[in-house]
């Protein structure tokens, strides 16, 4: 499934677009990635492979403007559509808020409003938030010495919503961020394979 989508992601020029040193396509198929790995629906797996392919409020380059939505919802289908679109135009630090219960909201800042989302949909979109920084953080060798405690803190405030696969991923990725031994680790897990930097 995720040949067939890098195979389609590619068609709107992520290859020649970096996303902190390498390919737009290379992250987007890796958060896809994790997210198979985790056991994620695939739905979910497709949004992940296209996540931020409108761009988003930190990577402002868009692969794919906004009127072309129904060109990616022939390819990865209306729901999973529907997630990277609010992944793209969320405010995702809105995300970790301690919305505790349902009705779960976003803002959409670029268009003044603000979703509600069902506990699907939320949870679906802290799914995504955790393989986008988890790839992230792996292909990142230097980071901030405050960004690893800045994400472990989001994610444990969600904790409850997140599978046990994500939780402990972003747990031992974000606990050694930038440290070689993290990818050594995870390939020793089978995460990460030779081919993977």
């Amino acid at each position: 499934m995720l040949e067939q989508l890098q195979c389609e992601v590619r068609k709107f020029g992520t290859d020649s677009i970096l996303h902190f040193g390498r390919p737009l396509t290379s992250h987007l198929v890796e958060t896809g990635r994790w997210l198979e790995k985790w056991g994620s629906p695939r739905t979910l797996v497709a949004a992940g492979a296209f996540h931020s392919i409108y761009g988003t409020e930190e990577f402002r380059e868009k692969a794919v403007p906004l009127e072309r939505r129904p060109e990616i919802q022939q390819i990865i289908g209306e729901e999973a559509e529907a997630l990277v679109y609010l992944f793209c135009l969320a405010d995702r630090r809105a995300l970790f808020s301690g919305q505790a219960a349902a009705p779960y909201s976003v803002s959409l800042p670029s268009m003044g409003t603000c979703v509600d989302l069902d506990e699907l949909t939320f949870t679906a979109l802290l799914e995504l938030e955790a393989a986008n920084i988890v790839d992230g953080a792996l292909h990142q060798p230097v980071a901030p010495p405050s960004a690893g405690p800045f994400w472990l803190g989001r994610f444990e405030s969600v904790r409850h919503q997140l599978s046990e696969s994500a939780y402990h991923t972003a747990r031992e990725v974000l606990t050694n961020w930038s440290a070689d031994e993290v990818r050594a680790r995870m390939r020793m897990d089978g995460w990460l394979y030779d081919d993977e930097r």
